[in-house]
């Protein structure tokens, strides 16, 4: 059985749902709101880039916000910080190659046995042509003059 208190106190709620006006929102004791998330620098989509990056891809504040549960009683600076890849990326100089018109690119495998399956890579533009998987930048030496004044 209710008690008187708790028997108000449901009606006010109901009161207040039926009238659509809704009481301003408190900083929660999570932090972890929406509002809240989007003050917070530990928030930020990366500490290179401040927007997503694909049409497909959410802001870091809506999955921390959507999955609250989560993300409790942890501190979110000890979160990892990755940087964005299409950032980093950019700043890889272009490949270019001597002979020949095709690039091989293996994603620069090296001694980590990481990568991509090989891909075979036109050059035959006067442009830097990209890997489909990695996103490195390969280009013939002869149009290296070219390209490089078109960059700057």
């Amino acid at each position: 059985m209710l008690s008187r208190s708790s028997k108000r106190a449901f009606t006010v709620t109901r009161a207040v749902l039926q009238s659509g006006v809704f009481p301003a929102r408190k900083n929660t004791a999570t932090g972890l709101t929406k509002e809240e998330l989007q003050h917070n620098p530990n928030a930020l989509q990366a500490p290179n880039r401040t927007q997503t990056w694909t049409p497909s891809q959410k802001p870091k504040d809506d999955v921390i916000a959507e999955n609250a549960v989560r993300f409790v009683q942890r501190d979110l600076s000890d979160q990892p910080q990755p940087y964005a890849a299409i950032n980093l990326i950019a700043q890889e100089p272009i490949r270019f190659i001597e002979h020949g018109n095709i690039a091989v690119c293996d994603g620069n495998k090296g001694s980590t046995l990481q990568g991509h399956p090989k891909v075979f890579i036109n050059l035959d533009q006067p442009k830097a042509a990209t890997c489909g998987y990695c996103g490195l930048r390969y280009a013939k030496e002869e149009y290296k003059d070219l390209i490089q004044s078109n960059e700057n």
